[in-house]
């Protein structure tokens, strides 16, 4: 399934700007087009449309959230093979290998966290389990565990 972009669009293009793999064309300040056989259903769009103008899969109009809220890859290193997967299909060049020079040592590593846009790429990729996204920090905990004491 596939976001889609509502009749509110008013062609800002922050959507087109956060997708991972350019589903999403227009012309500034018109109407924007996302390409259903393209888009991987990652939500990016939604997150950073300012204008309700962006359905989710099931219809429900997605809401914007701060870019500081979303998602970020965490890297389990004890897991992490080194494979390069995550690194290689990250399309903003977010995660890069440290410990290089050192091939048995070598692990994936989040260098540039402002350029993620939480599409959840890099966790399908990771074969191994070594990452998973997750909210930042300071983000309140999900309600069901706000209740467990």
């Amino acid at each position: 399934m596939a976001y889609f972009i509502n009749d509110k669009c008013v062609g800002c293009s922050a959507c087109e700007t956060v997708c991972p793999v350019t589903a999403i064309t227009g012309v500034k300040k018109e109407f924007y087009f996302i390409d259903p056989k393209i888009c991987i259903d990652c939500g990016a769009c939604g997150r950073a449309c300012p204008y309700d103008a962006i359905f989710d899969t099931y219809g429900s109009t997605a809401e914007k959230v701060r870019r500081t809220e979303w998602a970020k890859p965490v890297i389990q290193e004890e897991i992490c093979s080194g494979c390069r997967y995550c690194v290689d299909i990250c399309p903003f060049e977010c995660l890069s290998m440290v410990n290089e020079d050192t091939p048995w040592a070598a692990i994936a590593s989040l260098t540039n966290p402002k350029a993620c846009v939480s599409c959840y790429l890099c966790e399908a990729a990771c074969d191994k389990g070594a990452i998973v996204l997750r909210p930042p920090d300071n983000i309140a905990p999900p309600a069901a565990a706000r209740f467990q004491r």
